[in-house]
C-alpha cells in the first residue's frame, strides 16, 4: 500500500482579526508547531491498592511558527498589530490546505515575536500564539 503521507509544504497559516469572518493568510510561513496538552488530575485513595490513580484535567494548546519576514504583508502586519495592541485572534492551521481537508481553528494571543537577521540567511520571523479556549476542527474549503 503506498504512503498517505502529506508532504509539509501543503500546509497554510492564517489569522482573522474579526472574529473569524475573513481569514488573512501569513505569508511565506515555514513552520508552524501545534502543541496540544492535557493535564492529569492526582485521584488517588485508600481505595487505590497501593497505584496512583488519575483522571484528566484541563486542555491546552500553543501554536508556533516560523517564516519569512516580508516588509509587506497582510497577515503579518495584522499578527504584530494584534500582538501590540493586546488584542486575540481567531487562528486556522491546515496541515494540508487542499480542500475538504481538516485543519484547527482557535482563538488565541500572541504571546511572542521574533525577528532574526542573519548575514547568510534571510530575515525570518516567528511567533507564538496562546489559545485562549477550546481547539475545533474545520475543513478547507
Amino acid at each position: 500500500m503506498a504512503t498517505q503521507a502529506i508532504p509539509g509544504f501543503k500546509g497554510s497559516l492564517s489569522i482573522s482579526v474579526d472574529e473569524g469572518n475573513t481569514y488573512q493568510m501569513i505569508a511565506e510561513m515555514r513552520e508552524a508547531t501545534l502543541t496540544i496538552s492535557q493535564e492529569e488530575l492526582e485521584a488517588s485513595s485508600f481505595s487505590s491498592n497501593g497505584w496512583m490513580e488519575y483522571i484528566p484535567g484541563l486542555k491546552e494548546w500553543e501554536l508556533e511558527a516560523e517564516g519569512i519576514y516580508l516588509l509587506a504583508d497582510a497577515g503579518q502586519d495584522q499578527l504584530y498589530s494584534a500582538l501590540v495592541q493586546g488584542e486575540t485572534v481567531m487562528v486556522r492551521l491546515f496541515p494540508s490546505d487542499e480542500s475538504g481537508n481538516e485543519g484547527y481553528e482557535g482563538q488565541a494571543f500572541i504571546t511572542s515575536w521574533e525577528v532574526s537577521n542573519a548575514a547568510d540567511d534571510v530575515v525570518s520571523i516567528s511567533a507564538t500564539f496562546r489559545g485562549s479556549g477550546a481547539l475545533g476542527q474545520v475543513t478547507a474549503a
